[in-house]
């Protein structure tokens, strides 16, 4: 599978601190790959650099297979659409903010004017064209900000935290974009998010980050402790759970939320690790179910909605969840 990107080694630091350490990462052309993991775990600066916007530090950054150190960043950018987090507009009207780009790569006025106005009805961000940019609320100078980088048809797509100012309405327009996107294979969409059952339904691939590092599974059941490689047990605060034998070092793991199985009653398997909590909430997103457990620690769980309504359970019950040592990645 042919790739977008190739990161070796990767450093990024500033002021004297580490903000990225990245030992090997390949991105995948022509897919829709999540950055995952909470505030502060390095995602925006891995963005940047993605964008070309930083310089590493040290270590290699391939783009489409080519190395990048002795190319024009320039240049590179002019491949890359970028939606920050804060987007800028200029103090123009809607139209002439998402034409800009169009018409600083020389698109005629007719065929901007056409493929902005298309881009603007897609988003349903019609309405908007004439206003100006202090007009708009920030959710709308965020859709905006979208339209402006979905319009330059780059070959690569880059939106940090994109549904963090949007309306329930039209994240779900953008959803069903990038869903669009992932089916076409037409283009690299590469976007950043905390919510992690947002990234299952809208990624072919999952890259997970805590402290500027690649974390090799979800982050989302995330545990620190210490191991006892003797016993193959990690303790926690609150548990101990069984790990895979042979390990001999690691101070937090991680569990696949769609590898903890929750029932009713305790099961009799081969699964070593089974705990009893109490249902904390029930959230349904994109056709999933999110359940939160709280059992020693807190649990986050994906079920099927078939599977929620024949289990029958409901906030505040009782309920087992079990998962094998394998579900577990300790690093």
């Amino acid at each position: 599978m042919n790739s977008a990107y190739d990161l070796i080694d990767v450093k990024y630091g500033y002021d004297g601190l580490e903000a990225l350490n990245i030992d090997q990462c390949q991105i995948h052309a022509n897919k829709t790959t999540a950055i995952l993991g909470p505030n502060g775990a390095g995602k925006s600066t891995l963005l940047n650099i993605l964008a070309f916007v930083f310089r590493v530090s040290s270590g290699e950054v391939k783009f489409f297979n080519k190395r990048c150190e002795h190319e024009s960043h320039s240049a590179l950018r002019r491949r890359v659409a970028y939606v920050q987090q804060n987007p800028y507009l200029f103090n123009d009207t809607v139209i002439k903010n998402v034409e800009l780009g169009l018409k600083l790569r020389g698109v005629n006025k007719k065929d901007r004017h056409q493929s902005t106005m298309i881009m603007l009805e897609r988003l349903g961000l019609g309405d908007l064209a004439p206003r100006r940019a202090h007009e708009l609320s920030g959710g709308e100078t965020q859709k905006v900000a979208i339209a402006r980088a979905m319009v330059l048809e780059t070959e690569v797509i880059l939106l940090d935290e994109p549904f963090t100012y949007l309306d329930k309405r039209f994240a779900k327009d953008l959803e069903q974009l990038i869903l669009d996107n992932r089916r076409t294979g037409n283009q690299t969409v590469i976007f950043s998010t905390h919510d992690q059952s947002r990234a299952q339904v809208l990624a072919d691939d999952i890259f997970s980050m805590l402290a500027g590092r690649y974390v090799p599974s979800s982050i989302v059941n995330l545990y620190s402790g210490r191991l006892l490689p003797d016993k193959n047990i990690f303790e926690t605060a609150e548990l101990k759970i069984s790990v895979p034998e042979n390990l001999t070092a690691g101070e937090h793991i991680a569990i696949e939320s769609t590898q903890i199985v929750l029932s009713k009653e305790q099961l009799l398997s081969s699964m070593r690790n089974s705990f009893r909590g109490k249902i904390r909430s029930l959230h349904e997103d994109n056709g999933q179910i999110q359940v939160t457990i709280e059992a020693g620690e807190i649990f986050q769980i994906i079920i099927t909605k078939a599977a929620l309504d024949e289990m029958n359970i409901n906030v505040g019950e009782m309920v087992w969840l079990s998962f094998k040592s394998s579900a577990i990645s300790v690093f």
